[in-house]
């Protein structure tokens, strides 16, 4: 096997192994009681997993743990999630048993956008503390989410309120705002809940800032053994958490009596999930040792972005076609937008038939609102990409263009007025990001041809982005969030 299509062969099982992360926004592998999972086993089966949450039903932090078996299947327009938790403390004397069924009405809207509407199906719950059993009466449960969709990823914004009424005088009222991401190099949720717990003679309040998210950390190890593999790429699928709660609760004396003197305080908790690998072979690029950007042109190689390695050349231009296919490669997402099976009649551009090498990258780049053409019947795909061009392509990518409620006028660049109006806010915000920064002496320079070692460079800093910054983000809200 050559080692062009050796490449191919690994970067299409990379697509494969990963397969599951390519969804609209998955939601909902918190749960919304107020508490923190593994989120989501890389195997779909798999649907038990790790699982911690506090209760304060006796007036202090207990903290629970087991497990949640998360089910969320999603047919045409409906969505149905399941849960079951069986949790316990460390003493085996509290116990919370609990099933909780949603079923979710979908609607696409003309912009893409997504907004869900939830009910209960069912919700069965019963408390055990050491011998007084609480048995679950009655329940309200309303959830409604919006999911703004985007090439390489989504995210999604909800609000929900649980009201559950227990025998033996306790009650619990929960309401919940949830911000999350997901795509396929990482994904997250952030959680901002508060709880009230009214008894017959007590109450408590608990604010909980709750973040978990799953992101690929991507390492290249150097093979120096007698071997044809140059080195591997390991991909780790790492789940990390925050979780806080910070609670106002009532004292007792030791016979019982509730005193008007509060306790105040909070407890955290911590998740870490073993990494799960995967590899890709690097390839053999000598031309590339030791070059500025040698990691994200071997990066983009490993996961498809360029066709052969013989004739690579780090300075040449890359045209519009080649620029299509780098990033719905190295992003995963061309199969979303386009379907090799799919019998076509007419190509969607006079100058790009459907024989053209990349005429399945161009129709996707096309059909996901990335790029378009010249003019309405001819793409171009021959001519060179500028830096003022790839921007705005990189910021559709994202969903930043639909961040900017007032148009950029004026970047702090020093040759501002030599950027197209059309650029301006992709080049302002994906200098804010870190993506796609200027010269040394700030200079943007949006006429200037990207060469194949700047765009392999260019979406090297879109996936760190998209595995790397945006899960410390949120994490960090759980530790700094106070909205």
């Amino acid at each position: 096997m050559s080692k062009k299509y050796l490449i191919a062969a690994v970067a299409l099982s990379i697509i494969f192994i990963f397969s599951w992360q390519v969804a609209f926004c998955e939601e909902g592998y918190l749960g919304y009681e107020g508490g923190i999972s593994a989120y989501k086993d890389p195997d779909p089966k798999k649907t038990k997993i790790e699982y911690y949450e506090y209760t304060f039903i006796t007036g202090k932090p207990i903290l629970l743990s087991g497990t949640i078996d998360a089910k969320i299947k999603r047919a045409a327009n409906n969505e149905t999630l399941s849960y079951t938790y069986d949790l316990k403390d460390s003493t085996g004397r509290v116990t919370i048993k609990r099933t909780v069924s949603l079923k979710g009405s979908l609607t696409k809207l003309q912009n893409g956008s997504i907004t869900k509407e939830y009910t209960v199906a069912g919700y069965k719950e019963t408390l055990t503390v050491d011998s007084a059993t609480y048995n679950l009466q009655s329940y309200s449960f309303s959830k409604s989410t919006a999911v703004d969709t985007n090439p390489a990823i989504s995210f999604f914004q909800g609000e929900w309120t649980i009201e559950k009424t227990y025998d033996k005088g306790l009650k619990i009222i929960i309401e919940g705002k949830n911000y999350g991401y997901d795509g396929y190099w990482g994904a997250g949720e952030f959680q901002k809940i508060t709880q009230r717990i009214e008894t017959s003679s007590w109450f408590a309040n608990v604010n909980y800032n709750i973040a978990t998210v799953q992101k690929t950390i991507l390492e290249f190890q150097q093979n120096n053994l007698p071997s044809s593999i140059p080195g591997t790429y390991v991909l780790k699928s790492k789940v990390e958490g925050n979780f806080i709660a910070m609670y106002d609760l009532p004292t007792f004396t030791k016979t019982g009596e509730v005193l008007t003197k509060r306790q105040k305080g909070s407890v955290s908790k911590n998740l870490e999930k073993n990494p799960i690998i995967r590899m890709a072979i690097a390839p053999t690029l000598p031309k590339v040792k030791g070059y500025e950007y040698e990691n994200a042109v071997n990066t983009c190689f490993a996961f498809g972005g360029f066709d052969s390695t013989t004739d690579f050349n780090s300075t040449e231009y890359i045209t519009r076609a080649q620029f299509a296919k780098l990033l719905m490669d190295a992003l995963n997402i061309y199969s979303n937008y386009y379907n090799p099976r799919m019998v076509q009649k007419k190509s969607i551009y006079k100058d790009v038939p459907l024989n053209h090498k990349y005429y399945g990258y161009i129709y996707a780049a096309t059909k996901a609102g990335l790029m378009r053409g010249k003019s309405a019947d001819y793409f171009k795909p021959e001519d060179y990409i500028t830096r003022a061009e790839a921007a705005v392509v990189i910021s559709k990518v994202l969903g930043f263009d639909k961040k900017i409620t007032q148009p950029i006028t004026q970047t702090d660049y020093l040759d501002d007025d030599s950027i197209p109006v059309w650029a301006k806010d992709a080049v302002k915000v994906l200098k804010d990001e870190k993506i796609m920064v200027g010269t040394e002496d700030n200079y943007f320079l949006p006429q200037q041809r990207l060469t194949k070692g700047t765009a392999a460079n260019l979406v090297y800093n879109l996936i760190n982005f998209l595995r790397d910054t945006l899960a410390r983000r949120y994490l960090d809200m759980s530790l700094f969030s106070s909205d």
